[in-house]
C-alpha cells in the first residue's frame, strides 16, 4: 500500500482584531473621499506647497517666500520630497498621503505593540478608532504632520528594542522632514548614551544633504535664509494657532514675547526632568512610550504654529494609552475617558456656535489634561515610605513587566 505524503499542517493566520478590522476600513474610507475631493477640484491640499518648493530647489531658486507662511520645513525636507514632487500632480498628492498614513499607521502600531505584545491588534484598532475623527483634519491636508509622528514613535520603539542605529535613522529622518521633530532629537540625545554617537552622525548627514545640491554655495545660502525664516514664522502673531499662548490670550490673559519663551523654556526642562526619571525607573517599553506621550503633548501646547490638524499626533498616542487601559490595565473608565477626550477635539464640526466660542483655548486645555493624565498614570511616582522600599507606581511597573515579558 502507498502512503501518500499529507501536506503540511499549518496554524492559520490570526484574523484581525475586530477593532482593528473596523478601524482600518473606516480610514479607507475617509481617505478614498478626501482623494475624491481633491481630483473634482474641491479641496486643495498642502502637497503644492512641497512640490513647488521641491521644484524651487532644484532650479536653485528660492525656497522661502517672505512672511510667516509658505515652506517652513529644512533644506533637506525639499529635497527628500523629490519622489513626490515630480510625479503627476494627481497621482503625487495620492502617493503622498497615502505614504503619511502608511508611515504613521507604522509608528503607531509600534507603540501599541511595545505596552501590549500579543494584544496589540486590539490596541491599535482602538487607537485608530479614537483618532480617527480628528486626525482626518490633518490627512485631509496632507500635511508632513504624521509623517512625523509615525518616524518618532517608530524611532523610540527602536530604542526600546536596543536597535540604536536604525532608531537613531528614524529620529533624525523625522527632524529632516519636519524641524519639531529635532526636539525629540535632543531629548533623546540626553536620555540614552547609546545613542548619541548615531544620533550625531545622522544629524550630520542630515545636514549635509543638501550641499550634494548642484550648487552647494545656493544650498548653504539657502540655511542662511531658512534662519531669517524660522525668525519671522516662530512669532506668527494672531490667527487661529492652537499653543498655550494664543489660548491664553483669546481667553484675556496675553503674555509677552519673552514670558512665552521662558515658559517654554522651562516646560522643555520639565519634559527632560520627567522623561529621564521614566527612563531610568521603568521598563524600556514602557519608557518609551511615556516619552512619546510627553513629547506629542510638549509640541502641541509649546510649538506657536500648532493648528487644528496637528492634534491628530496627540488622538492616536491616547488613543493607544486608551487601548492600553482597556487591555493591559483593565481599567474602563480611564480607557473611556481618553477616547472621550478624542472625541472631543471635533468640537469645530459640531456647531458653528460651539467651534466659535472654544476656538484656539479649548484644545490646548485638552492637551493639558491629557498630559496630567501622563505625568500620574505613566511617570514613575517618588519611592514612598514602604517596607520593600518601593512605591506604588513601582509595584504597578513590576506588575506591567510580567505582563510585557508574555
Amino acid at each position: 500500500m502507498v502512503r501518500l505524503p499529507l501536506p503540511a499542517f499549518r496554524m492559520p493566520k490570526r484574523p484581525l482584531a475586530r477593532p482593528l478590522a473596523i478601524g482600518l476600513a473606516l480610514w479607507a474610507t475617509a481617505l478614498v473621499a478626501i482623494e475624491a475631493q481633491v481630483i473634482s477640484g474641491r479641496f486643495v491640499s498642502e502637497f503644492h506647497i512641497y512640490a513647488e518648493a521641491t521644484w524651487a530647489w532644484w532650479r536653485g531658486a528660492e525656497i522661502y517666500e517672505d512672511g510667516i507662511n509658505g515652506f517652513l520645513y529644512l533644506p533637506s525636507s525639499a529635497a527628500l520630497f523629490t519622489p513626490w514632487a515630480y510625479l503627476p500632480p494627481l497621482l503625487g498628492d495620492a502617493l503622498w498621503r497615502l505614504s503619511l498614513l502608511a508611515v504613521c499607521w507604522w509608528g503607531g502600531f509600534r507603540l501599541c505593540r511595545l505596552g501590549a505584545p500579543g494584544d496589540e491588534q486590539r490596541v491599535f484598532g482602538v487607537a485608530l478608532l479614537a483618532a480617527l475623527p480628528i486626525g482626518v483634519v490633518d490627512l485631509r491636508g496632507a500635511q508632513t504632520e504624521f509623517l512625523m509622528l509615525g518616524l518618532m514613535l517608530a524611532g523610540l520603539a527602536d530604542v526600546a528594542e536596543g536597535r540604536w542605529r536604525r532608531a537613531a535613522f528614524l529620529l533624525v529622518l523625522a527632524g529632516a522632514f519636519k524641524p519639531q521633530a529635532l526636539a525629540l532629537v535632543t531629548l533623546a540625545f540626553a536620555l540614552w548614551p547609546p545613542l548619541r554617537l548615531h544620533l550625531a552622525l545622522w544629524l550630520a548627514a542630515a545636514l549635509a544633504l543638501p550641499l550634494l545640491h548642484w550648487n552647494p554655495s545656493y544650498a548653504l545660502a539657502e540655511y542662511g535664509q531658512l534662519v531669517r525664516k524660522t525668525m519671522s514664522s516662530a512669532n506668527p502673531g494672531g490667527g487661529v494657532w492652537h499653543d498655550f499662548a494664543n489660548g491664553l490670550a483669546t481667553l484675556g490673559l496675553p503674555l509677552d514675547l519673552a514670558v512665552q519663551t521662558v515658559i517654554r523654556a522651562l516646560a522643555g526642562v520639565a519634559v527632560l526632568i520627567l522623561a529621564r526619571g521614566t527612563v531610568s525607573r521603568l521598563p524600556a517599553p514602557r519608557a518609551a512610550a511615556t516619552v512619546a506621550a510627553l513629547m506629542v503633548t510638549y509640541l502641541l501646547l509649546f510649538n506657536p504654529r500648532t493648528v487644528l490638524g496637528h492634534f491628530g499626533d496627540m488622538a492616536l498616542v491616547a488613543g493607544a494609552l486608551a487601548g492600553w487601559e482597556f487591555h493591559v490595565r483593565r481599567n474602563r473608565i480611564l480607557g473611556w475617558v481618553l477616547v472621550l477626550l478624542c472625541f472631543a477635539l471635533t468640537t469645530h464640526v459640531w456647531t458653528r456656535g460651539l467651534h466659535l466660542a472654544t476656538t484656539t483655548w479649548f484644545k490646548p486645555l485638552l492637551a493639558c489634561g491629557f498630559g496630567l493624565y501622563v505625568v500620574i498614570r505613566w511617570v514613575p511616582a517618588l519611592p514612598s515610605s514602604r517596607p520593600s522600599g518601593m512605591g506604588k507606581a513601582a509595584l504597578d511597573t513590576q506588575e506591567e513587566a510580567l505582563i510585557i515579558r508574555g
